[in-house]
């Protein structure tokens, strides 16, 4: 029955390691918490259950960015859904809570931050819920990495409620401190507990140790000059970010930096950017990732040592959400370990200066030597694959076979001389190996939606997703050419190729046509040469 209204609501054919088992759990009314990874599809765990129901299912999430995008996705799906926060004007929230009050809305997202406000208490007073969901739960612990104290109000709001919801909690990462914490704090009642899907096949895990700035940099720029695609590298620090972007930039590598320094518009056309692709790397400190949903992301290198391993895996676990194979690459340096030790005492005087009591203080900080520990145990393990799973305790470790090949230790990689293997196709055979993405996208084109929609419903880029519809015309799909390119575009590329020293690559075609005339449009009609010149 699950797999019916999967293939209904959004069309696809098979759930994620973990979910179908924990959307059962919140059919059935059984409060749940879900540790799913970034990428694991957490966002389905809790918009199919209020679907099913056909009650309001509430979306508490820190994230605004977010909330946009996934609203804007299922709406895009004909699911009728809205967000409230900060960022609406007063007469659209008042129209969007009459729409809650009609029940014109199936999902609703909401900020922490609402539960102060008065008047959206009184409109929970008059709703019924059928599901309370709690996205980045582990916001309400003081163990987690990113807490915060608006979350502290939940149970007594719930409490509140007219008729208590289903209550479920979700998050990427979470130690067994912060899985009982959040049970605890928010009143869960005998909570179904899943952890789930920190196992993906697509991923492949790399790292070194003990690397020199100057060295670690160069490292960097090889690995990027390597791959294709778009990636993000994470530093330590703000000044990290501006240094490594420049360089980067000073060899021909389009990046910027981003980082929570910067000011809220800026940081928000990066976003928007690197969704379009526009850059090949963003380098960042942790403040980029959470809210943005790109789900083509092929690398994710690391150029300083995270503090956790939950933090790692919730960065690294960007890449490759689409499905394809991505790279997650630590470098570690020996400065790293200085860095966390003022992290820690920073931490430390922070305490002191809020009033925190000495155990408070103490457990802190023995919490966090242990996980540097464990980080450091991860660059000396003989699988990396094999120490992420077992250190989340998934099951699927005892599945995994013992040469993982798809970590460098496994593989046997060798770093001083190797570079990471681009992905070859033979055209010959490439139209039985489409990839499972790039089919899910002729899918939903050949269903009716646009380009715009898919783009928004598979949290991809409109030009990505135009570049998986010309692969697959190339390969033989049916599509409606007219709706992308005129017939006079059409003769200017041609007009153009016939003027390029090489005609086998875009950018000399691209010098000969206006400054903004599409790169896609250019592919469109390669496809179209290669179709009837190739078969």
């Amino acid at each position: 029955m699950l797999q019916e209204h999967l293939q209904e609501y959004f069309k696809f054919d098979t759930f994620k390691p973990g979910q179908e088992e924990i959307i059962q759990s919140i059919v059935n009314g059984n409060d749940t918490v879900a540790i799913l990874p970034t990428g694991g599809g957490k966002s389905l765990c809790y918009q199919l259950p209020g679907l099913i129901s056909n009650k309001l299912t509430l979306v508490v999430s820190p994230l605004i960015a977010l909330m946009k995008d996934q609203v804007d996705a299922l709406n895009a799906r004909g699911i009728s859904s809205t967000f409230i926060n900060s960022s609406i004007e007063t007469r659209d929230m008042d129209e969007r809570m009459q729409d809650v009050r009609d029940r014109s809305v199936q999902i609703l997202y909401v900020a922490p931050e609402r539960f102060a406000s008065d008047r959206f208490l009184r409109l929970l007073s008059e709703i019924d819920i059928g599901l309370f969901a709690v996205d980045e739960a582990h916001c309400i612990s003081q163990w987690g990495h990113d807490f915060r104290p608006d979350y502290r109000v939940l149970p007594d709001q719930i409490s509140q409620l007219k008729n208590r919801p289903t209550v479920a909690a979700f998050t990427a990462t979470a130690t067994p401190e912060v899985k009982q914490d959040i049970i605890d704090r928010l009143t869960l009642l005998e909570p179904h507990v899943y952890v789930r899907g920190f196992d993906r096949p697509n991923l492949h895990f790399f790292a070194q140790s003990s690397m020199k700035p100057k060295a670690r940099m160069h490292e960097v720029l090889r690995l990027v000059q390597s791959m294709q695609g778009s990636g993000i590298v994470y530093t330590l620090t703000r000044k990290e970010t501006e240094v490594v972007a420049e360089f980067l930039k000073e060899n021909d590598i389009t990046a910027t930096a981003y980082h929570a320094g910067m000011d809220k518009e800026k940081r928000s056309n990066v976003q928007n950017q690197f969704m379009e692709n526009e850059f090949k790397v963003i380098v960042a400190t942790v403040a980029f990732g959470m809210g943005v949903d790109k789900a083509d992301i092929r690398f994710v290198i690391h150029a300083g040592m995270p503090g956790s391993i939950e933090g790692y895996y919730q960065e690294a676990g960007r890449a490759g959400r689409d499905g394809e194979k991505a790279y997650c690459i630590l470098l570690h340096g020996g400065k790293d370990n200085g860095m966390h030790s003022w992290f820690s005492l920073k931490s430390q005087d922070d305490m002191v200066r809020q009033g925190k009591a000495p155990h408070e203080i103490a457990d802190m900080v023995s919490m966090r030597k242990r996980q540097f520990e464990t980080m450091k145990q991860y660059l000396e393990s003989q699988c990396r694959r094999r120490m992420i799973l077992s250190y989340f305790n998934d099951k699927a470790v005892n599945e995994l076979p013992e040469n993982c090949a798809s970590c460098d230790i496994c593989l046997n990689y060798q770093w001083k001389t190797s570079v990471l293997p681009r992905e070859r196709r033979d055209r010959k055979t490439s139209s039985d190996k489409l990839s499972d993405t790039i089919g899910e996208t002729a899918q939903m084109y050949q269903a009716g939606s646009s380009v715009e929609d898919i783009a928004s419903m598979r949290s991809l880029g409109v030009s990505t997703i135009m570049n998986h519809l010309i692969r697959w015309y190339a390969e033989g799909g049916e599509l409606e050419l007219e709706q992308f390119i005129t017939r006079e575009e059409e003769q200017m590329v041609l007009t153009a190729m016939a003027k390029s020293d090489d005609y086998t690559r875009l950018t000399p075609i691209k010098e000969h046509l206006p400054e903004d005339f599409s790169w896609e449009k250019i592919r469109l009609v390669i496809a179209k040469i290669q179709r009837i010149f190739l078969g």
